[in-house]
């Protein structure tokens, strides 16, 4: 019992692995969330479908190390990870996800679950695990929202956490038993006699099939997530910490926005803002009014939209006749980063780590 606390080695470095590629791929499993988001409307939250793959590296260091606390570190480590690896909730997202691998290592807390890979076990462990966020999230920023949307963004994270942390797991953890990587509780068959001939030659062709439907499972998750993952980080993400934001697209005068450049037309604007599960009390916000900065690119005749982007790929679109009179948008200097300050509008719209605009 008390070896079970302890982490060799071995149990050391698969974690750091696992909390390594969690940590550093969380900003390509929160800009799917964000498509996700996009595609059903924003700011419904649709994106709590993809949460489960945030807290998989979890239940994946639980189900290879069977240590106690597994969870724990991974999750920690994973969300130092995260905060170092530009993540625009700071260092909230530390705790995060902290608490979802003390939730995860409290469900599979008993050795026998750690040993059985019981799909009812690993489902319930992943999916209270990834709605972990969504209620700290909310005890940490109280929104004001209503309680029936914060309990579908739970339930939302729940079934994420129960297909991608727990089923998605459990297959990937049988699958890497069976090719041999890993010694796990596989049966063994021995040539029986009479009606046990027959039996055991059923129990291997299924045990056969089982072994080949995981490798397929897993391995068509890892190609497409790994495909998606080369081109989110070759052609969408951006490294942020930039000096400048790109102004392009359907303009006369594409350039590189520096803020300096246009210091003497700050303005300072009172705003609230007011997301799903996040909210900051009304402040002041200084920045340039992002009409200025659009009116400079000379936008052609026939534009009728302006996307705002940040370094994560997670965008904002608004209209362009609505962008050009209103004073109080801004663009605004975080740090060594910029930010868009989306005065009057909802929390979705306030974009973190400015990378680019476009005018279409």
């Amino acid at each position: 019992m008390r070896g079970r606390w302890r982490l060799s080695t071995k149990d050391l470095v698969t974690i750091a692995l696992l909390s390594a590629l969690g940590g550093v791929l969380s900003t390509y499993i929160g800009y799917l969330g964000n498509l996700m988001n996009h595609v059903v409307g924003v700011p419904f939250g649709a994106g709590q479908f993809m949460a489960g793959l945030h807290v998989l590296w979890i239940m994946l260091a639980i189900g290879l190390t069977r240590r106690k606390g597994a969870g724990t570190v991974t999750g920690l480590v994973k969300g130092i990870v995260e905060l170092f690896s530009g993540s625009t909730h700071g260092i909230v997202i530390v705790l995060v996800s902290c608490f979802q691998g003390v939730v995860a290592d409290a469900v599979m807390f008993s050795n026998k679950a750690k040993e059985e890979k019981g799909y009812t076990t690993y489902a319930v462990a992943g999916g209270l695990s990834a709605a972990t966020n969504v209620i700290v999230f909310q005890a940490l920023f109280f929104s004001g929202v209503p309680w029936l949307l914060i309990l579908m963004l739970c339930m939302l994270a729940f079934a994420s956490g129960m297909i991608f942390a727990g089923w998605l797991s459990i297959e990937m953890l049988s699958a890497v038993e069976r090719i041999g990587i890993l010694g796990g509780s596989e049966e063994i068959m021995v040539d029986g006699e009479g009606g046990d001939a027959e039996h055991v030659y059923r129990e291997r062709i299924r045990s056969e099939k089982r072994r080949r439907a995981s490798l397929a499972i897993v391995g068509s998750f890892l190609a497409v997530f790994s495909a998606g993952a080369i081109y989110y980080f070759a052609f969408v993400f951006v490294l942020p910490g930039g000096d400048s934001i790109s102004v392009e697209g359907d303009v006369a005068n594409a350039y590189d926005f520096f803020y300096e450049d246009f210091a003497e037309h700050e303005r300072t604007v009172n705003a609230e803002l007011i997301g799903s599960v996040t909210h900051v009390a009304p402040m002041d916000y200084t920045g340039v009014p992002l009409a200025l900065i659009i009116a400079e690119a000379q936008p052609a005749a026939n534009a009728t939209e302006v996307v705002v982007t940040g370094s994560d790929g997670y965008y904002a679109t608004f209209a362009l006749e609505d962008i050009l009179t209103d004073e109080d948008m801004l663009i605004g200097l975080d740090g060594d980063s910029f930010r868009l300050i989306a005065a009057g509008y909802e929390g979705a719209y306030w974009i973190d780590l400015v990378v680019s605009i476009e005018v279409r």
